[in-house]
This record gives structure tokens, C-alpha cells and sequence, in this order.
């Protein structure tokens, strides 16, 4: 939720002023040319000087409220607008008995806030709370089963035997969430020059993927644990991880000195090619626009002077093998640029040079893709519910083409799957009722928006 205008009130999106100044501004030397830019102004569709024109943002998190964070209510005025705001898009037409699944955190005395709340508030005829790891359970039709719910910056693990939580041994808002994922990409590709929101949609993309345990990475880099320093004067001048027999085993199975792959060489600049991403709404803002779109069209004429050239030997060349994302080194998706299409919306372009410098920055795929795996994972409508039009021309944000590597695989490193299968083996074991321990392991059910990144599906990535 956001704050609205009026103190104590929230909206459920982002409110904005228009910038009604999209024409250039200069002074008015008569009171016709006066009249003749308000009716131009008319003609394009743009307000009036004097009018205010709100919009709403349905994408950016600025200034926003999380009204419960790791599955508690930390906000509760915040929350009970998010309530009222749900109820009113709903909109029944009649008074409706209401179910409200709650999250294990909640004590008992915010359930009686909240029923107090939804009877005085809505006047609903009956009310009613169930467990979301109860719910979960439902959902899958089993009365035993061990809910492993992953959400945005928290996991749950909760037993349940015979339709009864054991609130004994359960764990409750463990650090393991989307959230850790997002941050542990953002180590791993921060030196790219990789922002969160890139490994966000990073993260959500189908080219990031857990793979099993044991299972190397694409180029040969192990997918098991981490490596251990225990020396580090040793591994930065020998590569070794520590001292004695077991460190010397490791001696030179790695770059060693400053420079990239070379035992002595210089240090990596930041202008190497291919070692970061540019930063577009820098060089936009910077008054280097024009600039950059040249050498972006110049690009793409060469490219499609060197496809025409290569039609013939293409058509005759046995066609390459695609291999799947999780044995590629490289991988891009496409990365929705909402700063820079803001920092493009503050320069006062009007409403034609805004548009033609959308389709200009845009790399979104114009064409069908020769990839059959990426042909059926790209859809024509995007995350945001933005389609391609049949003449190529698109709504909603810049779409950039960015490159990742091996890092797209690591996003559960670092102990996250090792913590969580820990807390599931200490939440069994709490279970009284020795006879059903097998069943619980049986029944492992991974729900939870945090737990939709791809992995190998006949693989448990629990199998430790």
C-alpha cells in the first residue's frame, strides 16, 4: 500500500502528478500565440496548464508499505486498508460469510483483532480463520503431510498429522524466503553491474534454475558446496583453500595474481567488454541520448546487413544443437527498464518523441524466436500483461536485452536449501507420534510463490 495525500489514508498504487509540460517551454510573445498552444495542446491530449492530472503507477514500489513483513503484521492501520481495498474490488453483492487464511505468526490475540475488525467492518453474517499450512494440506487432499511454505521473505515448515498442526517444533518466519534468493543473485552479479531489480526479474525468469545437488555447473564449476578458505594468504597466492596436505591438493586449480585467468597481470577495469551492464537511463539523463540511439540503429543496420549476407551459407550449414538453459555457460532474458523509461518521461519529449524513443531503446523480440525451448518459455504477453501489437509497435516499459552466466544457477546457494532442509528434518523429528514420521516425509508438499523457480523436476532439491 502507499500513502495517499490525506494523512492516515493509503491508496493501493502508486499516485503521480503528471508533468503537463510536455511541450517545450518558452515565453509567449502575444495572446493568439497563447491560444494557439493551448489548442495544440487540445489536439495532442495533453491538459492545460492550470489543470492537475493524477496517474496511477501500477509497477513501482517507491514509497511503498509492506503491511506484513515475514508473515507478521507489522503495519495495522496499513493492513486494514490492504483488507478493505481486497473486499472492494471484490465487491459482493450481498452480505457473505467470509474465510480468512492466516499465517502461522499470528498470535491468538491478532485473531481476535482481525474477527473484530471484519464483523464491525463489513458486517459479514458469519467469519471464520483457518491455517494456511491447513489450507495447503487441504488443497492436496492428504490428512498427513509436512507444508513447506516459501514465501517472499520467510519459510514455514509446518507438521501436520492426521488434520492436527503440531504447533510444537514448528518453524516460523525462517530468513529463506524469494527475498534471500534475490539478494544472494545480487552478491553474485552485483560486480556486473546488476541492480536488485534486475536480479528480481532475473530470478523470475525461466533462464534461473536450481539445479540437483552434486551436479556441476555449465564450463565444468562445481554445483556443490561452497569451498571453505581457511588461509587466505595461501588461496590468493597459490589458490589453495587452506594449509597442510588437503590445501596443497589444491594448489593451482585456479587463476592466481590480480588478472583475469594469468598468474601475474593487470587488475580488470571497469571498461572491459562484456563484464557489466550499461547503465542506459545514465547516459539518457546524461544528454547523451541522441548518441546512443545512433550507435543502437547503426547495430542494428549491421546486423541486418549481416544476416542478409549470410542467408545463403545459413541455409546450406547444418543447423547447431540447442542445448538446454541448464547446460548453457550464457544465457539473456529481457529486463524491463522501468528507471529509464521514467528518466525518458521527465525529459519533456512530447508524446511523439517519447514514443519513438521507446521503440528505439526497446529490444523486446520483434520476430519469433529459432529456439523452439525459448519459442514456447517467451510468451507474447510479458510479466506486466503487456502484448506485442501485430505492427510491432508495444505499451509498457523498455525491454533490454541482458546477458547472465553461470550465476543464474546459484540463486539458492550459499545454505539456503541446506537451512530449509534442516528446519524440515527438525520439525519431523518434533513430532511425537514416531509411527507417522515416515509419513510425513512421504508427504512433502513445497508451496509458496518463493518456491516457483525451476529446477529439475525429478530431482527433489531437498534430496540431500
Amino acid at each position: 500500500m502507499f500513502p495517499a495525500e490525506k494523512e492516515g489514508e493509503w491508496e493501493p498504487f502508486k499516485v503521480r502528478r503528471v508533468n503537463n509540460n510536455a511541450l517545450p517551454q518558452r515565453p509567449v510573445e502575444s495572446a493568439e500565440e497563447a491560444h494557439e498552444i493551448q489548442e495544440m495542446k487540445k489536439s495532442l491530449g495533453e491538459p492545460d496548464d492550470d489543470e492537475i492530472i493524477y496517474e496511477e503507477d501500477h509497477v513501482t514500489e517507491e514509497g511503498a508499505v509492506w503491511p506484513i513483513q515475514q508473515g507478521r503484521i507489522v503495519n495495522w492501520p496499513c493492513f486494514f486498508a490492504l483488507i478493505t481495498h481486497v473486499y472492494n474490488f471484490l465487491n459482493p453483492p450481498f452480505h457473505t460469510p467470509i474465510l480468512l487464511i492466516t499465517q502461522p505468526a499470528w498470535t491468538p490475540r491478532e485473531h481476535e483483532k482481525l474477527t473484530q475488525f471484519f464483523f464491525e467492518k463489513f458486517k459479514t453474517p458469519a467469519f471464520s480463520l483457518m491455517d494456511s499450512a491447513l489450507a495447503a494440506m487441504w488443497a492436496h487432499g492428504v490428512p498427513t503431510a509436512t507444508i513447506v511454505d516459501v514465501g517472499k521473505d520467510k519459510t514455514d515448515v509446518t507438521a501436520i498429522s492426521e488434520y492436527i498442526p503440531h504447533n510444537v517444533g514448528r518453524v516460523i518466519g525462517l530468513p529463506t524466503g524469494g527475498e534471500a534468493m534475490t539478494l544472494r543473485l545480487l552478491e553474485k552479479l552485483k560486480s556486473k553491474g546488476f541492480n536488485r531489480d534486475m536480479c528480481e526479474q532475473l530470478k523470475k525468469n525461466y533462464i534461473c534454475e536450481i539445479l540437483p545437488a552434486g551436479v556441476p555447473l555449465p564450463g565444468g564449476e562445481s554445483n556443490g558446496q561452497e569451498e571453505v578458505i581457511t588461509n587466505p594468504a595461501a588461496n590468493a597466492s597459490t589458490c589453495a583453500t587452506g594449509s597442510g596436505p588437503t590445501g596443497a591438493a589444491t594448489i593451482g586449480t585456479g587463476p592466481r595474481g590480480p588478472g583475469a585467468d594469468t598468474e601475474v597481470g593487470e587488475e580488470a577495469t571497469a571498461d572491459d567488454e562484456n563484464e557489466g551492464v550499461l547503465d542506459v537511463a545514465s547516459i539518457v539523463a546524461g544528454g547523451k541520448m541522441n548518441e546512443y540511439l545512433a550507435r543502437k540503429e547503426k547495430e542494428k543496420q549491421e546486423k541486418a546487413l549481416a544476416k542478409k549476407k549470410g542467408v545463403e551459407p545459413a541455409a546450406t550449414a547444418a543447423k547447431p544443437i540447442r542445448l538446454p538453459n541448464s547446460k548453457r555457460e550464457k544465457a539473456t532474458f529481457l529486463y524491463e527498464d522501468h528507471v529509464l523509461l521514467d528518466t525518458l518521461k521527465g525529459m519533456n519529449l512530447g508524446s511523439k518523441g517519447l514514443a519513438d524513443a521507446q521503440a528505439s531503446l526497446d529490444e523486446g523480440p520483434q520476430r519469433r524466436s529459432d529456439d523452439a525451448a525459448d519459442a514456447e518459455l517467451r510468451s507474447a504477453v510479458d510479466a506486466n500483461g503487456n502484448t506485442d501489437t501485430a505492427n510491432g509497435s508495444r505499451s509498457g516499459p523498455i525491454r533490454r536485452e541482458i546477458e547472465v552466466g553461470v550465476e543464474r544457477f546459484q540463486a539458492a546457494s550459499g545454505g539456503i536449501l541446506e537451512t530449509i532442509a534442516d528446519a524440515i528434518h527438525r520439525v519431523i523429528c518434533s513430532v511425537d507420534e514416531v509411527n507417522k514420521r515416515s509419513e510425513l516425509w512421504d508427504s512433502l508438499i513445497v508451496c509458496g510463490n518463493g518456491s516457483k523457480i525451476r529446477g529439475n523436476s525429478n530431482i527433489s532439491i531437498f534430496d540431500m
